[in-house]
């Protein structure tokens, strides 16, 4: 005899739904297999959580609650099987807020509007999933078959023949979005959640699933800063910011022209070409520019009447306009780019003032021809760093919105607020090459990287 129970945490209950619609077949299946339900409040069987071999769980962990009824379930039975999207991966629970809300340790709270959902695998260890929503009747009653006769149960994606009936193409001055090669990860949907904006979504469901932004509009109509951090995350290149290295091939062949280089776009080149710095101001100078120019944007003063923020780029102008309007005057200009030379930045936002602008990630494509592990080492010809103003510094989402929550609040009321809206600052901004290990990692290599080029140039940070 296998005894079976269903159970519920946040969720429809449509998954349980479709499997009792299976009717008279899971009748004369139970029958024929020895199969006992034990638990299932939808047909009055089962108080609590009862034991039982196999359980059935649905819907995600959003409260305290469904935690300590999961928790319960997985002590009471030998195999636990995640029944449903909600289940095996958060599901549309899992939309309604942050996600730092479900971290490990951290207290859950009750559902509400601003809370979120998280799957079983979170917080328990999971057997067997069924995918869906609802699961399929049909993979259902397969996997209960396989689990009472004791055959093995392979799991693995589902593939099947279908054919999209559109596929969007999102365009924008800088950012696009090719439909045809996205493969609705929900990474770019993820981190444009995580900075506030939600200018990438989903709609549809099923094979027609698609990312898209509101409508189908272009990224500007919809509140995108063109941070670039959407690019940086796809894993398929569905994503794209404009590319101008062909342009800048074009002007190095004419000749005679200077390259600016941040110091953090200099530190994430030298990690990811596993050289130092100064290799790479030999490459950029093998490359065709006549100077390379360690060059850092020139961020505005106070003003004298009152709090002055100061965006580190367009991107950060776009999101106090967006977010915040009526912080707007107070707002200082986006600090100008050089104009008699070529930009290599961390930042894909600089798109957005013209002239010539190179990412650190097409400047890696760049140096890639010009042998920068066999370079001799450079100096660079010129620094252009200028002394940074006194300012209260916002790094990343959380900090930026914080203080701006504060100035909007009256906390502030004097000085000067210098926003950086990237995770983790320029260091990891949108426009810096792949990472080619953890997060973590890369940070900490750029980081120092950062502080030498820093020293050399008997500069402090």
């Amino acid at each position: 005899m296998l005894r079976i129970g269903f159970y519920s945490l946040t969720g429809c209950e449509g998954c349980r739904h479709e499997v009792l619609n299976l009717g008279e077949r899971l009748l004369r299946m139970l029958n024929e297999l020895g199969i006992k339900i034990t638990h299932e409040p939808l047909l009055g069987v089962g108080e609590g959580v009862t034991e039982c071999d196999v359980a059935f769980v649905e819907g995600a962990v959003v409260s305290t609650d469904d935690l300590r009824v999961l928790e319960a379930v997985r002590r009471s039975c030998s195999v636990l099987v995640a029944m449903g999207a909600c289940a095996v991966l958060g599901g549309v629970a899992a939309a309604g807020g942050r996600d730092e809300v479900l971290r490990p340790g951290r207290e859950l709270r009750p559902l509400s509007k601003g809370s979120g959902g998280a799957p079983l695998s979170r917080f328990v260890s999971v057997d067997y999933v069924l995918r869906g929503c609802p699961v399929s009747g049909e993979e259902f009653l397969a996997l209960l078959k396989a689990l009472r006769l004791g055959e093995p149960v392979v799991q693995g994606e589902r593939r099947f023949e279908f054919i999209k009936e559109s596929s969007p193409v999102i365009e924008g001055s800088v950012i696009r979005l090719d439909g045809e090669k996205c493969i609705v990860c929900g990474r770019c949907v993820g981190v444009c959640d995580y900075l506030g904006l939600g200018v990438l979504g989903t709609v549809n469901r099923g094979v027609r699933v698609a990312v898209t932004t509101p409508f189908g509009r272009s990224f500007e109509e919809c509140g995108c800063v063109s941070c670039g951090l959407c690019v940086k995350y796809c894993p398929v290149g569905a994503l794209s910011y404009r590319d101008d290295l062909r342009a800048v091939q074009q002007i190095l062949r004419r000749g005679g022209v200077r390259a600016y280089v941040e110091p953090e776009a200099l530190a994430s080149l030298a990690e990811a070409l596993n050289v130092s710095p100064w290799s790479v101001v030999a490459g950029l100078r093998e490359a065709g520019f006549t100077e390379v120019i360690v060059w850092g944007p020139e961020l505005a003063g106070s003003f004298d009447d009152g709090l002055t923020i100061l965006p580190a780029s367009p991107a950060e102008e776009s999101y106090v306009r967006i977010k915040y309007p009526s912080l707007t005057h107070m707002l200082a200009p986006p600090p100008p780019i050089p104009r008699d030379g070529v930009l290599i930045t961390s930042c894909v936002a600089r798109k957005v003032q013209g002239g010539s602008v190179l990412t650190a990630r097409e400047a890696e494509a760049l140096l890639s021809t010009a042998g920068v592990k066999h370079l001799r080492g450079l100096k660079p010809d010129g620094v252009s760093l200028p002394r940074r103003p006194e300012a209260a510094v916002a790094v990343g989402p959380y900090e930026v919105s914080g203080a701006l929550e504060s100035v909007v609040k009256g906390f502030f009321r004097g000085g000067s607020i210098a926003i950086y809206l990237c995770p983790g600052g320029c260091l990891m901004g949108g426009g810096q090459t792949f990472p080619k290990a953890e997060l973590g990692v890369v940070e900490g290599v750029r980081a120092r990287i950062y502080s030498e080029v820093l020293r050399v140039l008997g500069l402090s940070q």
